[in-house]
């Protein structure tokens, strides 16, 4: 068996101590046996679309090579730079044959445009690529046996410490610091309800938080800031003599605090998907609300042997 070291960590070639991913433990999460077909026996999906990842990673893309390019520019030569970079993202990642018509791709383009337009104009991006340190870059965790690792998209340098930035489409479904947010977390750790996207989203909170202080960056003390920013958190249609553009509008939130009032609910978590994935245990534990939420989104619902069975006996 061989060792390599990843991240000041022993890692060995066995399944036990590989890492996993907030993204793999919240399918676990969301249903196990969805986890089964795409991750242990990797059923392919061919009819799923690409257009919102390769439309996030246009987003993602641009972000990041301006964080990596930006030197000492003015605001409006960051504005600059940041819209040629979209185009050319645009034009590798995006693909006309992913949208049903024309009409629909233009509509996204200029959307994801206006995005990066509102970043850089009226939201927090100047400041962040100005105090950007990394981008991109794997995190990786471990705590009583479970190893984590992500990849954050950005990482700033602030006047009290860090900041790690995740940037989604939205927030709407993210971590928040409400009093409610934390009770769902402890209600889905019960059994007592079902929160897979919060509790997916906490997982990613809880891997960042925890793998940045095991880089070179960070220092004893730090503060570390986890921020979800949703790009296109608000968007609507601008009517003109020009005609109609969308218009957008991004929204940061701050879930830090969150993390460290419920660090056990959300380790407990992580242990509970962690182990079933270890195990080889796929069998749904929530069956019913699994059904009710999960299953009409689920690309592997034709050939799901719980689903089928449900809609037989039904």
């Amino acid at each position: 068996m061989s060792t390599s070291l990843k991240g000041g960590f022993a890692v060995t070639d066995s399944d036990s101590s590989r890492p996993l991913s907030p993204s793999r433990l919240g399918t676990y999460t969301r249903c196990s046996r969805q986890y089964e077909y795409k991750h242990n026996l990797s059923v392919e999906n061919p009819n799923q679309t690409r257009r919102y990842l390769d439309r996030g990673l246009a987003l993602h893309g641009t972000i990041e090579y301006v964080c990596e390019t930006v030197t000492g520019e003015s605001d409006e030569e960051i504005r600059t730079l940041a819209l040629d970079a979209f185009a050319d993202e645009w034009d590798s990642r995006m693909s006309r044959t992913e949208y049903a018509t024309a009409a629909h791709y233009e509509y996204d383009k200029q959307l994801a445009r206006a995005a990066i337009e509102a970043y850089f104009s009226t939201g927090p991006g100047l400041d962040h690529v100005r105090g950007s340190i990394l981008t991109e870059v794997e995190l990786e965790c471990e705590r009583d046996g479970i190893f984590l690792h992500g990849y954050a998209d950005n990482v700033v340098r602030t006047d009290d410490g860090l900041q790690i930035i995740d940037y989604k489409p939205s927030v709407r479904y993210e971590l928040s610091t409400s009093d409610r947010a934390k009770e769902k977390l402890r209600e889905h750790l019960a059994g007592e309800d079902y929160h897979p996207r919060i509790v997916k989203s906490a997982i990613q909170v809880a891997t960042y938080i925890e793998g940045i202080q095991n880089t070179s960056v960070y220092e004893p003390g730090m503060e570390v800031v986890f921020t979800y920013y949703g790009l296109l958190a608000n968007t609507d249609l601008e009517k003109s003599t020009a005609g109609v553009r969308p218009r957008v509008s991004g929204y940061g939130r701050d879930v830090e605090e969150t993390y460290y009032s419920e660090e056990e609910t959300i380790w407990g978590l992580i242990q509970r998907a962690h182990d079933g994935i270890r195990e080889n245990n796929f069998e749904p534990i929530q069956w019913d609300a699994i059904r009710e939420n999960a299953c009409d989104r689920c690309d592997y619902r034709s050939m799901c042997t719980d689903a089928l069975a449900e809609e037989v006996q039904f």
